[in-house]
């Protein structure tokens, strides 16, 4: 029987639109963390359920692939990432088809996310793409856009998801303005990045040369895997801090905050902390 403590995360949220709300119960969610193999113990017997579809995955459709449970736990091709974004847009929009009839981007193509997205909206709410620029693979029917200059509409979509992204951006700001500029008032963008969780500046490994285009690295290069450049991967520019909120406001955005999500009944689990990060910002 799993004691109180590992109960207390069955399903837990907290939100905060500021690191200085943040920071005093970042000891007691640095300890929540250390429960962490013992929620997982609790998913791989019970299984999870899978947020917007309520569906029952069952134990043996999971896969655990390393202890960093944000990144390792596997169902459905959804990463623990993946669902905290998903139970975001649950509470937003309340169920999938109300989901389904929201215009939705994507800015990722040939994640396991993408294609979860693409079997349940279909093509006709949802547009996905890619940055090719630079790319080593990339099919023909790949759309191209970069998030700092999107070629869609103003007020084009109601829902724009980006994960692990915003880390890879050479011009974070420039990028959220074009994201509030192609939403609808009212519309929300819901995301996930490698956050320096610790403080409110952002850690910057590298800035972008306005007048060469070029990126000037500060210290040793940090790169990501991407699936469409598997061998040079993708730079890191910087691990945002919680400025990252007024940044966001700063851009159009009238409301900003950042979820912390953890739940082993929604296989939605961390590292160092016992669930996801997730940013949601509403136009």
């Amino acid at each position: 029987m799993p004691g109180e403590k590992v109960l207390a995360l069955h399903d837990l949220q907290r939100s905060y639109t500021s690191f200085e709300a943040f920071q005093p119960e970042l000891a007691d969610l640095l300890q929540q963390g250390s429960l962490l193999d013992e929620c997982v113990a609790v998913t791989q017997t019970l299984g999870l359920l899978e947020p917007l579809t309520g569906e029952h995955i069952p134990p043996e459709a999971l896969q655990i692939q390393g202890p960093n449970y944000r990144e390792s736990l596997v169902a459905n091709g959804l990463l623990s990432r993946n669902r905290a974004v998903l139970r975001v847009l649950e509470q937003a929009c309340g169920s999938l088809d109300a989901l389904a009839r929201q215009e939705v981007y994507l800015a990722e193509a040939l994640s396991g996310l993408a294609l979860w997205l693409q079997r349940r909206l279909g093509a006709g709410s949802l547009v996905c793409s890619e940055y090719l620029e630079g790319a080593e693979l990339a099919g023909s029917d790949l759309l191209h856009q970069d998030l700092c200059a999107l070629t869609f509409p103003e007020a084009r979509f109601d829902v724009v998801l980006c994960n692990e992204l915003f880390e890879h951006v050479p011009q974070l700001e420039v990028a959220f303005r074009e994201i509030a500029r192609v939403l609808r008032p009212g519309g929300r963008l819901v995301a996930t990045c490698p956050l320096a969780f610790g403080q409110r500046e952002s850690i910057v490994k590298a800035r972008h040369n306005t007048e060469t285009g070029l990126p000037e690295l500060i210290g040793e290069p940090e790169r990501h895997g991407d699936p469409i450049r598997p061998v040079g991967g993708s730079l890191v520019y910087r691990i945002p801090g919680w400025e990252v909120l007024d940044q966001l406001r700063a851009a159009g955005f009238v409301e900003a905050r950042i979820h912390q999500m953890a739940s082993w009944k929604y296989g939605v689990l961390g590292s160092d902390l016992p669930g996801v990060l997730v940013i949601e910002a509403q136009r």
